[in-house]
């Protein structure tokens, strides 16, 4: 049903059938995104040991063992600087527009990717500046794009198009985990170049994003107004417990969840007796990468946030961040190899679906300047979640490295000594006893299992997501709880 402007030059009730150019704007903030994810995860896709051995042969610091200290900044210092842009980010929707912003994000992005591509090799404090650059764009562009996307969609199919949107990491991380190691050898295994292959993608989807988007007509637009009111007008909405739920419980989400994408591919590595699944780079690279991809099923959990009755939309939380839970008390087991993964999967297809859509119900009657600051509260809780996991957990990466060393190094003994590959496991066995006696993470279950109980406290707060039953005050719920219609 279309909408018609009302009496005395009222502006026309919102949409109820999605515009059918809806989609594009869609598509388009999609990939804004996701290029992003090419310039920052394009290091997991490598894995950590690969990159190293680069940094050994081509950057003179780098002769220092001691210096790999600073390797746990390559992946902490982007999301330190989206936690820095994320509240930013709504004074420059306020002043610019959704669609301004999502630019200055891809030029931010393209400007930090080129300047850690060029210094890699040479000044690795300056590559650091570029990859905390990158970040303030990831951000800007995270919080905008689906600010975007909430402008053109009605209540109806906010849900899944807003899940569309959020398969940006899962999407991004898949590809990247896929191809990076294949454009790392054809640029000649030099990962400034393989940077700047990035660069230029980014810098490709921001011309089209500029071409393609725009702002929904008045008679296109959703029930999110595109006005754009003054900050201290829309705080009233955001008094909501509901709201402060999700944004903590979702930064509970990424704690864990980004664990397993930036530690996956090396665990399958990992020699069989040292705790993995012992597969070569290429298995574990597409098995890993799909696993991690699996956020990409956040369209189905989005056309079920949609069809579930407004008061219940809290269950597809709890359902998520369950899942989620029960799949850290299974990581990296082997012999639960499979239960992990559907339980992992769970969780990323309900929670990457229902937490962002979940902002606009609860604000939208502050327009566009309260999406975007609800949304930029969610990604300060999401990127939160993603420092702890790179810093938190950076001895347990080193773990999985050791362990694959201590591997191989007890194969090239048992060679050395005139051995056959039957002598191997004893070997192997011996040599990762003499590693845990030495600190060595062996064992790499151990550390997700105390993922278990934050997960627990995520389960608390999704039930706290719960909507209040409205007080009787003219017929409407109060500010800053959810409509119940």
């Amino acid at each position: 049903m279309t909408s018609t402007a009302t009496a005395a030059g009222a502006p026309a009730k919102p949409v109820e059938k999605t515009p059918s150019y809806a989609w594009p704007c869609l598509v388009v903030s999609l990939l804004a995104a996701v290029s992003i994810v090419f310039i920052w995860m394009w290091l997991p896709g490598l894995t950590f040991p690969v990159f190293k051995g680069w940094l050994a042969a081509n950057n003179p610091f780098f002769q220092n063992p001691a210096n790999y200290a600073l390797l746990s900044n390559v992946m902490g210092l982007v999301p330190i600087g989206a936690l820095i842009m994320a509240l930013p980010t709504t004074v420059l929707v306020r002043k610019f527009g959704a669609k301004v912003t999502t630019l200055i994000g891809l030029c931010l992005a393209i400007i930090g990717g080129a300047l850690s591509a060029f210094t890699v090799g040479g000044n690795f404090y300056a590559f650091l500046v570029g990859r905390f650059v990158l970040g303030l764009g990831l951000a800007t562009t995270i919080v905008a794009g689906p600010t975007c996307v909430s402008l053109w969609f009605p209540d109806s199919t906010r849900g899944r198009a807003m899940a569309i949107w959020s398969t940006w990491a899962p999407i991004g991380i898949f590809c990247s985990n896929f191809v990076n190691d294949g454009i790392y050898n054809l640029v000649g295994q030099n990962v400034g170049t393989l940077q700047l292959v990035w660069v230029g993608l980014v810098i490709v989807v921001a011309i089209v994003f500029a071409v393609v988007f725009r702002g929904p007509r008045e008679d296109e637009r959703s029930q999110v107004s595109p006005e754009r009111k003054p900050l201290k007008d829309v705080l009233k909405f955001f008094k909501s417990r509901q709201l402060w739920c999700l944004i903590i419980m979702f930064a509970i989400f990424n704690y864990m969840n980004y664990a397993f994408s930036q530690y996956l591919k090396t665990w399958l590595q990992t020699p069989e007796l040292l705790g993995g699944l012992g597969w070569d780079a290429t298995t574990a690279g597409v098995i890993g990468g799909l696993i991690c991809a699996c956020g990409a099923l956040a369209p189905i959990g989005g056309l079920i946030l949609d069809k579930t009755p407004k008061d219940k939309k809290f269950i597809c939380v709890v359902v998520g961040i369950i899942g989620l839970t029960i799949c850290s008390a299974l990581a990296f087991k082997a012999e639960f190899f499979i239960p992990y993964v559907i339980f992992f999967c769970l969780g990323n297809m309900m929670l990457n679906a229902c937490c962002r859509p979940l902002v606009p119900t609860f604000v939208f009657k502050g327009g566009q300047t309260a999406v975007a600051f609800g949304l930029s509260l969610l990604t300060l809780g999401q990127y939160a979640g993603q420092i702890a996991t790179s810093y938190v957990l950076a001895p347990f990466n080193d773990g999985l490295t050791a362990a694959s060393n201590v591997a191989i190094e007890a194969k090239q003994a048992v060679l050395a000594a005139g051995g056959t590959p039957a002598d191997f496991g004893p070997a192997i066995g011996q040599a990762a006893a003499e590693a845990a006696a030495n600190g060595i993470m062996v064992d790499p279950s151990l550390a997700f299992m105390a993922l278990v109980p934050i997960g627990v406290v995520g389960c608390i707060l999704s039930v706290l997501v719960k909507p209040s039953k409205p007080k009787a005050a003219d017929g409407q719920a109060p500010a800053g709880k959810p409509e119940q219609h």
